[in-house]
């Protein structure tokens, strides 16, 4: 009769040491899938900042090239300005910008 007892508790202690097992490996899956998508997030993440720090390069090359051609222009307008004999503080004055502005502008030219 002992040993009937002794049986029905392996019995049920095993029955738990399964339970508590599945729970655990459960649990285990449910943390390596969470795992996997966080980093399927990170890469993605990854992914879309350096398409991004590529766009935003290409787009300041852009504007630099169209500041350039601006500033050339604005240049050329200014040294026209000189040409026809007007100084450089009514050059300045007439365009409402800095006198340093426009000997800068000369000096570059």
């Amino acid at each position: 009769m002992t040993e009937a007892r002794n049986s029905a508790k392996q019995s049920t202690a095993r029955a738990r040491a399964r339970e508590k097992a599945a729970e655990f490996r459960a649990k285990q899956d449910k943390l390596e899938q969470l795992a996997t998508d966080y980093f399927v997030a990170a890469d993605s993440l990854e992914g879309i900042e350096t398409a991004t720090h590529k766009e935003v390069a290409a787009v300041h090359d852009r504007a630099a090239k169209q500041s350039l051609v601006v500033r050339q222009r604005a240049a050329t307008a200014i040294a026209s300005m000189l040409e026809l004999g007007t100084s450089r503080s009514e050059v300045a004055d007439r365009l409402g910008v800095a006198l340093r502005e426009v000997k800068k502008t000369q000096e570059s030219s």
